[in-house]
């Protein structure tokens, strides 16, 4: 009867076999050629020593009958090899930006799964990222709060992964006051015992969340912690996340030379690390400030943009991909374009998720203007009306608070003052009662 993996399952993994391997042969005086020999070339036991191979059953056995033992001496648990290799697929899947594999793959590890481990809790998340990432944020938080809650002795790695993941979820969904809320107990509770890089993301995803709800003094000190603490630690994805935020603060106050600088930076480093998922949003980011230069190059950033849209579109992020149609529907209304304007904005409104507000208010804006400059008027009313009801059931944030200027200002164009007024009006109600649920929120914080 030939050996298999289900007759040599103990516990351990690569690694784990790799050493046990080193640690018997060593302690019988063979050579990695001698083990070999007769067996398999003796590159294959140094790819196994390093943990880089994964053993096959009837080596393993013969292994373990030039060394002199048993089976069982030698054994790995399979069981917890094959979890281990689909949490770490899914991982990849969900970075690459597949989210189906993704999905898979966590699916497996939980099927596998007989106790509620690290393991189990790790592909829970993932499913729940993978949920989110596609603009379901129904029941996601409160999964996340109660994994949080329900795990806190699991080791830092991972909290830090579910408390990054309640505030970006935060953010993504437009709970901005839950967003400052939780990212600021969280960054009290354990800035200390979290790996820097997480903490890092923590302050970004935090700063994020202050500066869409208009606290832009607080993002700002966050930021720059998060900036020197990236700078401390050299992790090329700290590096990225700090510069990147710290150059949103900087367009956001008009800065556009220390934006474009700053960008500039994050795209090195998401260079260096081959962070192919961020670059494209980068790119994204950089190519609509572009559009605010004096005398733009609209073919540079059109192309930009464009190769942006790509490579967001196969990494299936259609919020992001969206925000790139805005930037190219603006890129070819400049040049005259109006049918491929118009074209670029709708491929945007059919693509995004029903569930992320932001960006369609912005694409239905954008419409409208298309629309209006070709003739269009009374579409275009009809749109921008739509957006401004859309707008009307988010809740308050100084994004929204811009989204309504922005709207206004379309209402000017199109000859609708009295809309363009009510507008305005909107814009400072939601500023008034962002920076009020910011005064609560300091002072409950101080209390």
């Amino acid at each position: 009867m030939g050996v298999t993996y289900s007759k040599i399952l103990g516990k351990g993994s690569l690694m784990e076999f790799g050493a046990r391997l080193r640690e018997l042969r060593e302690r019988v005086g063979l050579t990695q050629a001698e083990l070999a020999e007769g067996i398999a070339a003796s590159s294959y036991i140094s790819l196994l020593e390093s943990g880089k191979r994964q053993p096959q059953p009837d080596m393993i056995a013969k292994f373990a009958e030039r060394l002199g033992v048993d089976l069982d001496t030698l054994s790995i648990d399979q069981s917890a090899q094959v979890i281990a290799l689909n949490l770490n697929s899914a991982k990849v899947a969900l970075s690459s930006g597949d989210l189906g594999l993704a999905k898979d793959y966590a699916s497996q590890v939980l099927a596998a799964s007989d106790v509620r481990d690290s393991s189990w809790l790790a592909a829970s998340v993932i499913l729940l990222q993978v949920k989110s990432r596609v603009g379901d944020f129904a029941g996601v938080l409160d999964e996340l709060e109660k994994l949080f809650r329900a795990n806190i002795d699991t080791p830092p790695e991972l909290m830090a992964r579910i408390g990054n993941e309640i505030v970006r979820v935060c953010f993504k969904s437009g709970n901005l006051g839950m967003g400052v809320q939780r990212g600021e107990e969280l960054l009290r509770e354990f800035s200390t015992s979290w790996a820097e890089t997480e903490v890092v993301e923590l302050m970004c995803q935090l700063g994020n969340c202050h500066f869409h709800r208009g606290d832009t003094p607080r993002a700002t000190e966050v930021v720059r912690r998060a900036l020197e603490l990236a700078e401390k630690c050299r992790s090329p994805k700290a590096m990225v996340q700090s510069y990147w935020q710290s150059s949103v603060l900087a367009e956001s106050q008009g800065n556009l030379t220390l934006a474009l600088s700053q960008i500039n930076n994050a795209i090195y480093w998401t260079k260096l690390a081959e962070l192919h998922q961020v670059l494209p949003i980068l790119n994204d980011n950089a190519s609509k400030w572009m559009l605010d230069l004096p005398n733009p190059d609209l073919e540079q950033i059109h192309n930009l943009a464009e190769a942006a849209y790509l490579d967001l579109a196969s990494q299936n992020n259609p919020s992001s991909a969206a925000y790139t149609c805005i930037t190219l529907s603006e890129v070819e209304l400049r040049q005259g374009k109006l049918e491929s304007a118009l074209m670029y904005v709708r491929k945007g409104l059919a693509e995004l998720p029903v569930g992320i507000p932001g960006p369609r208010t912005s694409l239905m804006s954008q419409e409208a203007k298309v629309l209006f400059r070709m003739g269009n008027i009374e579409e275009a009313k009809a749109q921008l009306e739509s957006a401004a009801l859309h707008m009307e059931t988010m809740a308050p944030s100084k994004e929204l608070a811009i989204h309504w200027r922005d709207i206004a200002r379309v209402f000017v164009e199109v000859g609708l003052k009295d809309r363009a007024i009510y507008a305005f009006e909107q814009g400072i109600a939601v500023s008034a009662a962002s920076q009020a649920e910011q005064d609560v929120f300091a002072d409950s914080s101080m209390q």
